[in-house]
């Protein structure tokens, strides 16, 4: 009998805030409600990652430290050997490459998050056998997981993967994102939270306050981590000469922070190219901004007409959509009703999870 469940995720680091992490963290927090009495989570980060998170009896953590060289190549192998260690259990993980063969002793689930891989803001060098390896190992897994039905549909289109064996399981806000949002004065206009690189797209979003000409300050927030592009857009920033100020925050120390910046902005704007599904989008929503996004296929699935979109490569669009937004009065309040978020409850997600799981282990 399958028992434990395995939550491998080596990218995760507990200090940084990305969808990625806290997919990870709530996933484990929730799904461990569901646990039978004979079942146990089994966790396996890099070293210095430990999360209060994880502190349960349920929870039984693995820490496999980093290397300066070949740190990839001989994670692999010390995954490989843990996993032919433990007996048969469900194993979620999101590494790459795919240890295979260590994993047909388990129930596998394959992570994936998006394929940009697959497309110009590609991780890997265009001549390397990067997507190659991605795509062979991706149809040898038992099962995958992906996180909005635009990746899943890509999954089967790019990498010839059967659509029976994909799952989706979406991105989510926690019920902390629903609780009453306070009446606070709205000192941001516009906030932006996204890493900075190619993909994510800050360059359109300048480019079209550079053209405002009205007499009202509007005030901008930018919060990301640097992932190449940072300096190329406070360096454009610094030359906008027109009643716009920009903050940039590199990152938030809790989620509470985070909520504080949704619950005093006015505007969500994100301008992203690519997306494998968007969690701030979500999160904007949740805490009663008015959300501005790109026409992509994604933002279309997760917020369909409760978002106004833009080309994202028209910033006189984005310009207009921008100043009607900030003429209307925001309220202290959320304009969407509880049902819609339903769906994207950790709580649920989880259980949803788990459901999934079960069936396929009594199949």
């Amino acid at each position: 009998m399958v028992n434990n469940i395995l939550f491998c995720s080596f990218y995760y680091r507990s200090n940084l805030k990305t969808g990625a992490n806290k997919r990870f963290e709530n996933i484990i927090h929730h799904l461990k409600e569901h646990l039978g009495d004979d079942q146990k989570i089994i966790v396996f980060i890099k070293k210095g990652n430990f999360s209060d998170i994880f502190i349960d009896d349920k929870i039984e953590v693995h820490e496999i430290p980093s290397f300066l060289f070949l740190d990839r190549l001989l994670t692999f192998i010390i995954y490989s050997i843990k996993l032919l260690s433990f007996e048969r259990m469900i194993a979620i993980s999101d590494f790459m490459p795919v240890p295979i063969a260590a994993l047909s002793k388990h129930m596998h689930f394959q992570l994936i998050h998006d394929l940009r891989n697959f497309t110009e803001f590609r991780r890997v060098d265009y001549l390397s056998i990067g997507k190659m390896i991605q795509k062979m190992q991706w149809r040898k897994c038992q099962n995958i997981i992906t996180v909005s039905t635009f990746t899943k549909q890509q999954l089967i289109d790019k990498c010839g993967i059967e659509q029976d064996k994909i799952f989706v399981s979406p991105n989510g806000i926690d019920d902390e994102y629903l609780a009453e949002i306070p009446d606070i004065n709205k000192d941001l206009d516009i906030l932006y939270v996204a890493t900075f690189e190619k993909r994510k797209n800050h360059k359109l979003l300048i480019k079209a306050l550079g053209d405002y000409n009205g007499e009202d300050i509007i005030r901008v927030c930018l919060i990301g981590k640097d992932l190449g592009t940072k300096k190329e857009i406070i360096s454009a920033a610094g030359l906008l000469k027109n009643n716009i100020e920009i903050d940039f925050i590199n990152h938030v120390d809790s989620e509470e922070q985070l909520i504080d910046y949704y619950n005093r902005s006015t505007l969500f704007v994100c301008p992203s190219i690519y997306e494998g599904f968007g969690m701030p989008v979500i999160e904007a929503l949740s805490r009663g901004c008015r959300v501005l996004c790109s026409n992509i296929e994604v933002f279309r699935e997760i917020g369909g007409e409760n978002i106004e979109y833009f080309s994202h490569k028209d910033p006189s669009h984005l310009l207009n959509l921008i100043e009607n937004n900030i003429i209307k009065k925001s309220k202290n309040k959320r304009y969407l009703d509880s049902h819609f978020f339903e769906k994207y409850r950790w709580s649920k997600i989880s259980r949803d999870l788990k459901y999934l799981i079960d069936l396929k282990v009594n199949k």
